[in-house]
């Protein structure tokens, strides 16, 4: 009778439901062998030396590589060394040919053009004659435009000025004229405060000559003054004139420190003579702006009543100065006598030496 075998069962698996009802493993594995392979150890000694052996080989075959690839860079420098050069050469090359033939071509370009001008025909003297008309009309243009701007000019200076500085003045010094102070009224003198050996002193004043200078611009307090407020100044023309226009000047009343001309003509009036020792024809009667330009001019109501040699300035009265009154400067304008006029000489009168 077959001997039965027991099956050798674990009691942790038993536990854990490994087995069936009947016994069996209900899992099953399947074996797989695996073959082990020990490895021997080597000697110490002789792995050092064949891995140093190992070692020298491939570094001599990393400097057998090294060497070959610094040749070759070094070939390739040569031959770029090399290629640069030749450039070079035939770039110089080049020049060396081109320099001289565009000299050349330059010198037979000139040599040409100076020998077709040399063979051609001369300037042509009616093409002279144009260009200098032309340059004549141009100047000539250019000289019509200077007088235009001169003209305005002088238009714009009579506008600035005063007329009496743009009418001729025939009772100016410079030009002959001169007051005679014989028949003019005495000069006033102010007091210097002052006295030696009790003997008043006296201000040094100017004389009458300085209203007939024809100073301009005026200068403050450089007049002629005459005692109160009424007096004349006889003046001696330079030539024999037509009286139209006089002209008399004081200071601004803007610029005097006290704002007042209380010293300036107010009512004055003209005579004409024709000698000196006659009594005169009037000339009109005007009153002097205290409020107005320091040059005021007056026109004659009529000019036209002859011929004068001599001017009286007669001052009837002053801006309020009880003392004396100033005259800065006096100014007759007009046109000299017609030489059909009679008795009429447009000749300088004689100076006031023959008074």
């Amino acid at each position: 009778m077959p001997s039965e075998v027991t099956s050798r069962k674990s009691s942790r698996l038993n536990s854990t439901g490994y087995y069936d009802t009947e016994g069996e493993p209900l899992i099953c594995y399947k074996e797989t062998r695996y073959r082990i392979f020990r490895r021997h150890r080597r000697n110490t000694s002789q792995l050092s030396t064949s891995h140093r052996t190992e070692e020298q080989k491939n570094r001599k075959r990393n400097t057998d590589s090294d060497i070959l690839t610094n040749r070759n860079s070094n070939i390739l420098s040569i031959q770029n060394t090399n290629s640069r050069a030749s450039t070079v050469f035939k770039i110089f090359g080049i020049l060396f040919f081109l320099v001289p033939l565009c000299f050349g071509l330059a010198y037979l370009i000139q040599a040409l053009n100076s020998s077709f001008l040399d063979s051609g025909p001369s300037e042509s003297p009616v093409s002279t004659y144009v260009t200098h008309t032309t340059m004549a009309a141009s100047c000539e243009e250019l000289a019509k435009q200077i007088r235009k701007l001169q003209d305005r000019q002088l238009r714009l200076e009579n506008y600035l000025l005063p007329v009496a500085d743009t009418l001729p003045n025939y009772a100016l010094e410079s030009q002959g004229a001169c007051v005679l102070s014989h028949l003019s009224s005495t000069t006033y003198h102010a007091p210097a405060g002052w006295s030696f050996l009790w003997i008043p002193m006296w201000l040094k004043s100017a004389d009458p000559e300085t209203v007939i200078k024809g100073d301009s611009p005026l200068v403050i307090g450089h007049c002629w003054p005459f005692a109160g407020e009424r007096g004349h100044v006889f003046i001696k023309l330079s030539h024999p004139v037509t009286i139209s226009h006089v002209s008399l000047s004081h200071f601004s009343r803007n610029l005097s420190p006290t704002g007042t001309i209380t010293s300036a003509p107010k009512e004055f009036s003209v005579w004409g003579m024709k000698t000196f020792d006659e009594e005169g024809t009037p000339l009109g009667t005007f009153l002097y702006d205290q409020d107005g330009d320091s040059s005021q001019t007056f026109k004659l109501p009529d000019h036209k009543k002859g011929v004068f040699h001599h001017v009286k300035l007669q001052v009837e009265t002053n801006w309020g100065n009880p003392d004396y009154t100033c005259l800065y400067s006096f100014k007759v304008h007009g046109s000299l006598a017609d030489e059909g006029h009679k008795g009429a000489d447009r000749t300088p009168t004689s100076g006031c030496r023959d008074r």
